[in-house]
């Protein structure tokens, strides 16, 4: 029962957070790029994507890390490719959450010179910005890492389609 719950979690979260990461990427960045957007609506949208990646990233290690603790002893997560596709989901999560929490603590400190701990605290709130800052600036700040976290989302995606099909011969 408590393995289908962490099931039931993780992939609820796993595609609440990946169809975030695709949602901004495929409608937010091509609308900020156009000027379509408002700053502060692009800001607010920014922010929310960092909430979800903070709330995905208490729900899926807790899942996954008990998933890994039934399912994997020691030579199946280092001697299969069940275990490898396990440890590179666990890689491409951290890399996905810590290029989101980058991108967007890019364009905090562009808005508003604080520190990490104030960042992780209060994220990027509107009132952060100010006058001078410009949608084009942080669309141009954010771009790069909003870009990178779509490939990682994909590519984790697809390796959670692979792990679905058991005895996947590769």
């Amino acid at each position: 029962m408590l393995l289908t719950v962490s099931y039931l979690l993780h992939v609820v979260a796993a595609g609440f957070w990946a169809g975030a990461v695709l949602f901004v990427a495929y409608l937010l960045l091509p609308d900020a790029g156009r000027d379509v957007l408002s700053r502060d609506a692009y800001v607010v949208q920014m922010d929310r994507l960092l909430r979800v990646t903070r709330w995905t990233g208490v729900v899926l290690p807790i899942t996954g890390l008990y998933q890994i603790w039934a399912l994997y002893p020691w030579t199946r997560l280092v001697g299969t490719v069940d275990g490898w596709l396990v440890l590179s989901m666990f890689g491409l999560w951290g890399l996905l959450n810590g290029v989101i929490e980058r991108g967007v603590f890019v364009m905090r400190k562009e808005a508003d010179p604080v520190g990490y701990g104030t960042f992780l605290r209060e994220g990027f709130p509107r009132d952060a910005l100010t006058e001078e800052l410009t949608l084009e600036r942080l669309h141009h700040l954010g771009r790069p890492y909003l870009s990178v976290s779509v490939l990682l989302a994909a590519l984790l995606l697809g390796n959670a389609a692979l792990l679905a099909v058991p005895g996947l011969p590769l």
